[in-house]
């Protein structure tokens, strides 16, 4: 069963994702960007399969950011 929050527990909530949200936003866009660019690359590449294109891209890219995937 879902534990139910408190109107202050729901607020706080909303107030702490009012903060994270623009943030969240500017890594979006910037992820974006560097996924598309990696994506031309492979694109290019003669060696790159068509298949994998997009997952390199998105791996690569993830990676540059520093993600643990």
């Amino acid at each position: 069963m879902m534990k139910k929050f408190s109107d202050i527990e729901l607020e706080m909530f909303q107030d702490e994702f009012k903060k994270i949200i623009p943030l969240h936003l500017q890594t979006v866009a910037e992820s974006s960007k560097l996924i598309v660019a990696y994506y031309q690359e492979f694109k290019k590449n003669p060696d790159v399969e068509p298949g994998d294109v997009l997952p390199l891209a998105v791996y690569s890219a993830m990676k540059q950011l520093g993600f643990d995937i």
